[in-house]
């Protein structure tokens, strides 16, 4: 599954907000790290969610302002000409720091399998290397994959609203879909990098 594939047309549909950041003078590089305490504030409502469930409404929320900051950072740094190598650094850095901030916080909560969603989630930063490595090695830099980034936040974000409907018992299936998931995502992506590269 390429959750990548309508990107183009989410982006159109930013054009106005890109227009209004640039004219404000706002930093590509602000936008790509604004995500992570975006992130760090999703967290921070899983691991209070026990005892205040109302905070996994913010879930959703973090999680969605994630993808559109990350959708931003890359038109904001097209469209004012102010792309450059160090960008591309913080957006993978900040990646694997939000996706540790907001996946992270699950294992630690009643219902969830501890292991099995921190296995997830190691899966989740093993997919992004294998993607990041494809590139290094002279191929594109692999993003599609069966749990892609907007996949995990979809599948967090969906749990999040069923753990404040049904309780701690929601929580369960998420580290066994987690992982198998990413799992599968890695297998793909090393699939398609194999047959990219020479």
């Amino acid at each position: 599954m390429d959750w990548y594939r309508s990107k183009r047309a989410i982006v159109a549909e930013l054009d106005g907000v890109v227009g209004r950041l640039a004219a404000a003078g706002v930093s590509p590089d602000a936008v790509t790290l604004a995500a992570v305490p975006v992130a760090v504030v999703g967290g921070l409502a899983l691991l209070i969610s026990p005892a205040v469930p109302l905070a996994l409404l913010v879930v959703p929320v973090a999680a969605g302002v994630r993808l559109v900051l990350n959708l931003l950072d890359g038109a904001l740094a097209r469209s004012t000409g102010r792309s450059h190598p160090r960008g591309e650094l913080y957006n993978e850095v900040g990646d694997r720091l939000a996706d540790i901030a907001l996946l992270a916080p699950v294992a630690f909560l009643p219902g969830a399998q501890p292991e099995i969603v921190l296995l997830g989630l190691t899966g989740a930063v093993l997919a992004s290397f294998v993607g990041v490595t494809s590139k290094a090695a002279g191929a594109e830099r692999l993003y599609a994959g069966f749990l892609s980034k907007p996949g995990r936040m979809v599948l967090l974000a969906l749990f999040a609203v069923a753990a404040f409907v049904l309780g701690p018992v929601a929580w369960g299936p998420f580290g066994p879909l987690l992982l198998a998931g990413t799992a599968l995502t890695v297998v793909e992506r090393i699939a398609a990098a194999i047959r990219r590269l020479p």
